[in-house]
């Protein structure tokens, strides 16, 4: 516990202030069902730049921002059987949400729920399994909550339905392509044509030029009545097109990463994905894909860390430049994180 009094945290100290200060960080005081991770690797995500410019909500200054991590179990609540202390782990923080300072993930030692963990095995290296938490629960809120496709399986039971997921290459649609798929369904998706062979590498059986003429009706070609739509950008272009593609196959819910703005088709209904339903509202899907499927398939080499990192080193005076490439939009087909400490 001595340790953990040492915390430090890249500080927003208030709103739309930049850079963010690097300062003693909460002490971490998890409840029952939450573990203390120390942090060797951080993921910076969209939401980290958009809500130091651009608050879409009020926090309580100073805080924290950081959703993914990648580390080892430092403490355990007293209801956590599943794990145990130097286990490499990665986590999903729910800092936004609870506006809980020591749940957020730049920072020394990050709490999380442990419904929102999973092993890492011995063969990911941690840098790399940093991208994935936000994705998988995103993902898993607009598959499985939004749609309510059968879970994730490593045996999975054939679907009859194609998803098409927009934005395959994007962090959370490489994390979605590889759930639907371990849901039985078959996957199409969007990407430019220098990502076409990586979103195939995760299971896309057919991709499409999102900015190619006549890329809409060719997707049309391939879906049918009661086929499904995911929007992984949720721009403001991408929720028409998607409308558009979902209203002409029979419509239904259109899930999207951002709230729903543009006007849709009448059969058509927008709704926002929201990473943080698997964790705090709809835990069944936290059970089924964080609890179960996640490790499993991790252990057997069969989900995809992806995309792959493009990792800054120098701790956490660093995450300000990770935060600041990604707004400048500097990096493709990769996620960029932050080396907090080493492993």
């Amino acid at each position: 516990m001595a340790s953990i009094l040492k915390n430090e945290a890249a500080w927003m100290t208030a709103a739309k202030i930049k850079p963010l200060k690097v300062g003693l960080g909460p002490t971490p005081n998890p409840t029952e069902n939450e573990v203390v991770i120390k942090v060797a690797y951080a993921a910076v995500n969209p939401t980290d730049w958009k809500m130091q410019d651009s608050p879409y909500f009020e926090m309580p200054y100073p805080f924290i921002w950081g959703t993914d991590v990648a580390g080892t179990v430092a403490q355990l609540g007293s209801n956590v059987t599943r794990f145990k202390i130097g286990q490499r782990v990665i986590g999903h923080c729910d800092s936004l949400l609870t506006r809980k300072a020591t749940n957020a993930g730049f920072q020394l030692y990050s709490t999380c729920r442990e419904i929102l963990i999973a092993e890492v095995p011995d063969s990911l290296p941690l840098a790399n399994a940093a991208v994935l938490p936000l994705s998988i629960s995103t993902a898993a809120s607009g598959l499985f909550v939004q749609l309510s496709l059968p879970f994730p399986s490593l045996s999975p039971s054939p679907s009859p339905k194609t998803i098409l997921i927009w934005g395959g290459s994007s962090s959370c649609g490489s994390s979605a392509i590889q759930l639907a798929v371990a849901a039985g369904l078959t996957v199409i998706t969007t990407a430019s044509p220098a990502n076409f062979d990586y979103v195939r590498g995760l299971g896309a059986e057919k991709v499409f030029d999102h900015r190619g003429d006549g890329a809409v009706e060719e997707i049309l070609k391939v879906l049918k009545v009661g086929d499904v739509v995911l929007d992984c950008i949720g721009s403001k272009e991408t929720q028409v097109t998607c409308g558009e593609i979902l209203g002409r196959i029979g419509g239904g819910k259109l899930p999207i990463l951002l709230w729903p703005t543009e006007r849709f088709p009448e059969n058509v209904q927008g709704v926002l994905v929201n990473g943080g339903d698997p964790g705090l509202v709809n835990l069944d899907v936290g059970d089924a894909v964080w609890r179960k499927y996640i490790p499993e398939a991790l252990a057997a080499g069969k989900f995809q860390a992806k995309p792959d990192p493009f990792v800054i080193e120098g701790g956490l005076e660093k995450v300000q430049e990770g935060i600041d490439m990604l707004r400048d939009g500097n990096v493709s087909a990769k996620k960029i994180v932050i080396e907090i400490a080493k492993e």
